[in-house]
């Protein structure tokens, strides 16, 4: 701490002081120039450029640049330029803590480290220092200081009330800068939000079409894949069959044939298995009632294929063709049953006598609105079914649909009993395996369609009672995009 050497002060002292400064000012103009010793520049510390700047011309520091700066930064800076030191740990304390309590003022702080022991040693002049610094320290003096106080208060109001509207006007324009930089800000945060939802808003279009490409390159493929199976099974099928030509070619022209019995069979299954059908299958009234719940995927496969054809392979009797004629709805049916085959035509009903793949395989692309089967696949082997659906699809336009009913095992009495009335079938096909079948040969927007529940089974279990009158029937019926 830098001990001060100003003895007793007295008011007749401070007068007789301030009395020679002013008269000193009024003869010299200025203050004498500081010479400083020729040991002056070698006793100075290292210190930063910034002090240069709080010297005048001749040498002197500059109270009022010196002034601007603020606590610790303001200690620092005046030890160096009057002390030409560091302050001591000591001593800087003290001094900011007198100074963030009010207890000292800057000039009461440059005027203690001028006027110390060290600071008359180091003689360095401060501009314009001892007057306001005598008259700080005299308005210390108990009764007279008080007077003192009030009397520089009012000669010194104009200033008091400059300095104040300054830092009124300094705060304004602080809040006005910080208001328009606030603006400034909010205005580049708006931009960075409209710029980053513009830039979600592109990336989650690039990844929907993106998406929408993965997906149409994906059918494209699995269309192409099926296409490729299909052309490739009938290459197969071909020479399976000349392979089982080549086989049974007599050795010998000398040999007889086999057998001429061999399709003497057929007639006589057409006209049986035509009995078959009006005992178990039903009345065609009552079949035409149960497949009426088609004719809105009808007339929605007509909306979008410009009323293409529908074709009805395995017609049977003919209940469905009859129901579409009656509605205006252009169809043909297919069948191997001769029996089947001249019923429905005699009625009027355009049936062709043919195997459905091979049908199908003689047809152009994309020339048919709709396909149907009831009660079909079941009499079908797995690899026909496949040949049958991946045909269908090549057949069918945009927008085209197949349907394909069979009966539905989830059905106890059906998949135990029922199913196995019909000596032609084969097994019989959960829905979802023939969901799984039909979306895998290319067809979408698939739905299954749970058909005629028995209610005469319906007993008080829960779960027994779901098994024996869920839909006797069902229909998978799916699109071609």
């Amino acid at each position: 701490m830098i001990k001060i050497d100003m003895p007793g002060v007295d008011i007749d002292k401070i007068k007789d002081c301030i009395q020679q400064e002013v008269a000193q000012y009024k003869a010299a103009g200025k203050e004498k120039s500081f010479e400083p010793g020729p040991d002056f520049e070698s006793s100075l510390p290292p210190f930063d450029d910034t002090l240069d700047l709080l010297l005048t011309i001749d040498g002197c520091v500059d109270k009022e640049q010196l002034m601007q700066f603020h606590g610790e930064d303001f200690i620092n800076k005046a030890y160096m330029l009057i002390l030409r030191r560091e302050p001591d740990d000591q001593g800087k304390a003290i001094y900011l803590d007198k100074l963030h309590n009010g207890v000292l003022t800057k000039i009461e702080v440059l005027g203690r480290l001028r006027y110390s022991i060290e600071g008359r040693i180091k003689q360095v002049k401060i501009n314009n220092l001892l007057l306001p610094f005598l008259l700080k320290t005299a308005f210390k003096i108990p009764v007279l200081g008080r007077g003192l106080r009030i009397i520089s208060a009012i000669i010194n109001l104009p200033v008091i009330l400059q300095s104040i509207q300054r830092i009124e006007n300094t705060a304004i324009a602080r809040y006005e800068l910080m208001d328009k930089r606030d603006r400034i800000t909010q205005e580049r945060i708006s931009r960075l939000d409209r710029e980053i939802e513009r830039l979600d808003s592109d990336i989650t279009r690039s990844r929907c079409e993106l998406k929408a490409d993965l997906l149409k390159r994906i059918k494209e493929n699995k269309i192409a894949i099926v296409d490729l199976q299909r052309r490739l099974q009938i290459r197969l099928e071909e020479a399976e069959k000349g392979q089982k030509e080549s086989d049974h070619r007599p050795v010998s022209s000398n040999m007889p044939p086999a057998s001429g019995n061999d399709n003497a069979w057929g007639p006589l299954y057409d006209a049986m298995y035509l009995n078959f059908e009006e005992r178990f299958r039903g009345p065609e009234e009552e079949i035409k009632d149960r497949v009426r719940v088609y004719l809105p995927y009808v007339q929605q496969a007509c909306e979008h294929t410009g009323d293409a054809p529908v074709l009805d392979v395995g017609c049977g009797r003919g209940e469905w063709l009859e129901l579409l004629k009656e509605n205006n709805i252009t169809a043909r049916g297919l069948d191997l049953n001769d029996v089947m085959v001249n019923k429905c035509r005699d009625v009027g009903l355009e049936v062709v006598r043919s195997d459905a793949v091979a049908y199908l395989r003689g047809i152009e692309s994309e020339s048919l609105g709709m396909i149907t089967g009831f009660h079909i696949v079941e009499h079908l082997p797995f690899t026909t079914m496949v040949a049958l659906f991946d045909e269908a699809f090549r057949v069918l336009k945009p927008g085209g649909i197949v349907i394909f009913e069979t009966p539905n095992p989830e059905n106890i009495m059906v998949g135990a009993c029922t199913f196995y009335t019909d000596p032609s079938h084969t097994n019989p096909i959960p829905p979802a395996t023939l969901f799984f079948l039909v979306e895998d040969r290319g067809f979408v927007n698939i739905e299954i369609l749970r058909l005629h529940p028995n209610e005469s089974f319906r007993v008080e279990d829960p779960l027994l009672n779901y098994y024996f009158t869920i839909g006797q029937d069902y229909a998978v019926i799916g699109c071609k995009e």
